[in-house]
């Protein structure tokens, strides 16, 4: 009989031998509408499981069941090891993927790195992510801690934050452009992408623990991993839109003012009819009534169109900024993939209210 005392390598072995294996079961009806099938017996025993235990049965986008042990959802905290390479790019990249990946509590260890190298990864480890604190220090090793829990701040909130500050960013680079503020003031509409980038990186920790099955579609205000797959991408296309319009404040300012005047006119009124089509997007994904829409379309996305076509026509004579359509074009196609996802939430609103009924 198995236990949890026998050595790792044999329990890895049948852990690996029993999840490849098949069952069948049939189906027994109590009295005359509940359907009830037996759980196997390895695998009960496997999770340790015993009468009265529940367990959790989530219906996947495919209509198949799976099957969970509550137990194994709850305090369940994941560590990970990270030995320093001394090549910044790749240790960083490799952080912020343990992170994302859901570990609460990482090891970081020097290697052959030198311990200034080993903090400076560590503080802007930190500085990047929500929830992360260090909570024990030694001469070879950082250990680094998420104490704020996945529920501090809710994935809607996340996802009208940066709604908003993609607004304000837009807004407060028309308002560079036409009063020809210096390098410093786009600058700073340009940092404001780092936040979004914490946001971002907070709200896809929680979906890809929904997406391994640790917590339900429901703790983090779902009714279904088809809805929490949509919200994902929402969020993943607010964080490129950011991106783009961080990079362009940043070559804005690059320029110091040395921009053609029709061009700056052209561009100006781009940024502006960009800006209202924003405001509308968020306010059409805020609302979650799954109101039509079709205004927003007809009236600020045509806006948009029509002022590209005169930046696109204006850069043609002047390829040295491209850059400036190309970004803003950019962020255009962001936000209609948005307007089309809040659409996939209506309808699978709508389906979800069908199948209850």
């Amino acid at each position: 009989m198995l236990t949890f005392k026998c050595p790792l390598k044999y329990l890895t072995l049948y852990r690996y031998t029993l999840s490849r294996a098949l069952f069948k079961r049939r189906i027994q009806v109590m009295s005359g509408s509940t359907y009830m099938v037996s759980l196997p017996k390895d695998w009960a025993r496997l999770h340790n499981l015993k009468q009265h235990d529940e367990v959790v049965i989530e219906i996947l986008p495919d209509l198949s069941l799976k099957i969970s042990p509550v137990q194994s959802r709850r305090s369940f905290e994941k560590s990970y090891t990270f030995y320093l390479s001394g090549l910044r790019a790749y240790d960083m990249i490799q952080l912020v993927s343990a992170y994302l990946a859901g570990y609460d509590e990482v090891k970081i260890n020097c290697g052959r790195c030198s311990a200034d190298y080993a903090r400076s990864v560590v503080r802007e480890l930190i500085n990047k992510t929500i929830g992360l604190e260090i909570v024990e220090t030694s001469q070879f090793e950082y250990v680094v801690k998420n104490v704020a829990g996945d529920f501090s701040i809710g994935v809607d909130e996340i996802i009208l934050r940066v709604f908003r500050i993609l607004k304000m960013m837009l807004q407060d680079l028309s308002n560079a452009l036409a009063k020809e503020a210096g390098r410093d003031v786009y600058r700073e509409i340009a940092e404001r992408d780092s936040l979004v980038d914490k946001l971002t990186l907070y709200g896809l920790r929680v979906f890809n623990k929904v997406f391994m099955g640790e917590i339900l579609p429901k703790d983090v205000g779902f009714k279904s991993f088809a809805e929490v797959n949509v919200y994902y991408n929402i969020l993943r296309n607010l964080e490129r839109t950011v991106d783009h319009v961080a990079i362009l404040a940043r070559d804005l300012g690059d320029l110091d003012g040395r921009l053609d005047e029709r061009v700056r006119e052209a561009t100006l009124n781009h940024i502006n009819t960009l800006a209202d089509f924003c405001d509308k997007v968020m306010n059409l994904y805020a609302s979650k009534s799954g109101k039509d829409f079709s205004s927003l379309l007809n009236v600020e996305y045509e806006n948009v169109k029509k002022a590209e076509e005169t930046s696109r026509r204006m850069i043609a004579s002047n390829p040295n900024y491209f850059f400036i359509y190309d970004n803003l074009y950019r962020v255009r196609g962001y936000l209609l993939d948005i307007v089309e996802l809040v659409s996939d939430i209506k309808y699978l609103t709508q389906r979800l209210q069908f199948e209850e009924g």
